[in-house]
């Protein structure tokens, strides 16, 4: 290799025959046997050339210490008790030291493991790879004829551990380190852009465990065979696996939900999921590109699911409430009389948020100046820089697909308010607005203003404790699990919420007309099953809950009492049923469990009615009712 080759020395190595001793360490009791030279007597003003030529005379056995050939001796052993410590010079590196022969084979090959190094290595031999391994190997073949027993510390074979039989099996198997394998691991997963959560995901663990107990030398599959076969045979596994949640369907009922959507390739895509109790499962997604999707369209779309899954198995269709679906929601409402369809009850919600931008003008205007402030600090790296040394958060810009933009990005901008006014107030904030534009720099002011304004933060305070309410009922509508029972309960407390937030200061004079539009929302989406949800959800009879008084300072009343929840609960009653006779049974069964008679009396089921989840509750207790306890579990 030409690379990190080094010129020889000029230094010529002078050979000395009849050196028989071994130089060795004073500290590991080495023994040193010198001949004395005959020129001992001379005259001690010799010249340096004179005492380098007599050092040079200094007898070596190449053989035992083969390293003395790739040094200059200058200097024999001085003082009491010296050892076997010699003066010498390094033929490629040219460096100058004075140590026994244990340290000269640690200056070319490197110290024992667990020893501290006393001498510096060999540079020139390091970067030269041939002059090295020339080096090495002389070594070796003089160690293998055998070392003297001073110089057990300053073997080749001695740094070489034995490797155990744990060691042997793992080169036979090629076993690697793990730290090596994990780095692997992560060159892979960032090489593809596999985000590190990946990590958390049991399917993974489950890929690593079935890889190391495969069979030995398992390789990947092709992405051939992954796309084709392999993907087919993948999605009949998930299939089969899905099988028990599909069982579920008849006795727990299914709502179909479908919404639209694009995919990486712009294509206007609807998907059909099925849920219930037991879970959600996605069916499918039909392309929808150059089809007008009107309500006709969709009906047919959403009929042909039905079918599928079994039109005596589903009990409602959710969809968003826009003109189109709500149009394909009646025909099949006519088409199968006991379908029920619901429009999203998150989407909805999230419309309010619109509704009052639309009708107070303090409203959006305190918006706008969040999202203004928003968007100057995430447009302008320098302001963005700034502001990051001040917030360990981010700041949230509105995004198209998230619910209640309004609220998260005026909350955001609460928690950040300290950092905003620090960065604002800084010289090098006001030294680089100046360096803007008219037009930004006047911009950059207004922002700064705005910043440390207090009553703007007043409003945005406010706006935040108003919209709360409405936050964290779409947050909880949006989570998994049974929302049915809850919604018309959990609507009512929002309302009392917001009417107390209102109840005073400088936007109280508000609320009646909040009160409207959150009233017309929710006509909008309150269909009788959300009623009958709620008039079979055991807890809400409890006399404990009723005695506790609900948000707003109003009195809460059982759900049999509510003129409201009773009328849409008969109606869905004659709408689910075939004729009078089964409905009837129902209206029975219904007055039987809210009066609590029978099995409704004992203290276990009004105990559990409480902490237990309403569908196992009714799986439970309700087999005296045993129609009713259909519909609710359903």
């Amino acid at each position: 290799m030409v690379f990190g080759k080094r010129k020889p020395s000029r230094q010529e190595p002078i050979l000395e025959e009849n050196y028989e001793g071994d130089v060795g360490e004073h500290e590991d009791n080495n023994t040193v046997e010198e001949t004395q030279a005959s020129n001992t007597n001379q005259s001690s003003s010799r010249n340096s050339h004179e005492q380098a030529q007599e050092s040079q005379e200094i007898p070596m056995n190449s053989d035992i210490k083969p390293l003395l050939n790739e040094v200059i001796i200058t200097g024999g052993a001085q003082g009491k008790n010296s050892g076997g410590t010699k003066s010498w010079t390094c033929k490629h590196c040219n460096g100058q030291y004075k140590s026994s022969y244990t340290r000269i084979h640690y200056h070319f090959f490197g110290i024992l493991p667990g020893k501290k190094s006393e001498i510096r290595r060999c540079q020139s031999l390091i970067n030269n790879r041939e002059e090295y391994e020339r080096v090495r190997k002389m070594v070796m073949e003089a160690e293998k004829k055998g070392v003297s027993s001073s110089l057990k510390s300053s073997t080749i074979l001695r740094q070489q551990p034995q490797k155990s039989t744990a060691g042997a099996l793992d080169d036979m198997f090629k076993i690697m380190d793990k730290n090596i394998v994990d780095m692997k691991v992560m060159r892979g997963l960032c090489a593809n852009g596999i985000p590190f959560n990946v990590l958390r995901n049991p399917h993974f663990h489950e890929m690593i465990s079935a890889i190391n107990n495969g069979p030995r030398g398992y390789k990947a599959p092709s992405s051939e065979k992954a796309r084709t076969t392999l993907l087919d045979e993948c999605k009949r596994s998930l299939e089969k696996e899905l099988d028990p949640v599909k069982d579920t369907w008849f006795t727990h009922g299914v709502s179909i939900v479908s919404d639209g959507w694009s995919n990486v390739k712009r294509e206007p895509l609807i998907n059909i999921v099925a849920t219930n109790s037991r879970g959600a499962m996605f069916l499918y997604a039909e392309d929808f590109s150059g089809i007008p999707k009107t309500g006709e369209v969709i009906a047919d779309f959403l009929l042909a699911a039905i079918e599928e899954v079994g039109s005596s198995n589903v009990l409602q269709i959710v969809t968003d409430n826009a003109a189109n679906c709500e149009s394909a929601g009646r025909q099949i409402e006519e088409v199968h009389k006991h379908i029920f369809w619901s429009p999203c009850v998150v989407h909805t919600l999230n419309l309010i948020f619109k509704d009052l931008a639309k009708e107070f003008e303090w409203f959006e205007e305190i918006y706008n100046i969040g999202k203004a402030i928003v968007k100057f600090f995430l447009n302008h790296s320098h302001a963005l820089a700034m502001f990051r040394s001040q917030s360990k958060l981010e700041l949230l810009k509105v995004a198209q697909t998230r619910f209640a933009s309004h609220y998260i990005l005026l909350k955001r901008l609460i928690d950040c308010k300290e950092a905003l006014a620090s960065t604002v107030i800084l010289q090098k904030w006001k030294d680089w607005v100046k360096t803007l534009d008219a037009e930004k720099r006047k911009l950059g002011e207004e922002i700064a203003q705005a910043v440390l304004a207090d009553n703007i933060w007043d409003d945005v305070l406010a706006v935040v404790n108003i919209t709360k309410p409405i936050y964290y009922l779409i947050k909880y509508c949006d989570g998994d699990g049974q929302k049915m029972g809850e919604v018309y309960e959990r609507m009512d407390n929002m309302l009392g919420e917001i009417s107390e937030v209102m109840s005073s200061g400088p936007y109280s004079k508000y609320f009646p007309q909040v009160e409207n539009i959150v009233l017309q929302r929710w006509k909008k989406m309150n269909y009788p099953i959300h009623c009958v949800g709620y008039a079979l959800t055991p807890r809400f009879y409890d006399r404990e809950y009723l005695n506790k008084p609900a948000p707003g300072g109003f009195t809460r009343k059982s759900p049999n009492q509510d003129i409201e929840v009773i009328t849409s609960l008969m109606k869905a009653f004659d709408k689910i049923t075939e004729d009078g006779e089964e409905a009837e049974v129902l209206r029975q069964q219904y007055a039987f469990f809210h009066q609590r008679k029978g099995i409704f009396t004992t203290q276990a089921a009004q105990t559990d009615a409480v902490t237990m989840d309403a569908i196992d509750w009714w799986s439970t207790y309700g087999s005296q009712v045993p129609q009713l306890a259909e519909v609710a579990q359903k």
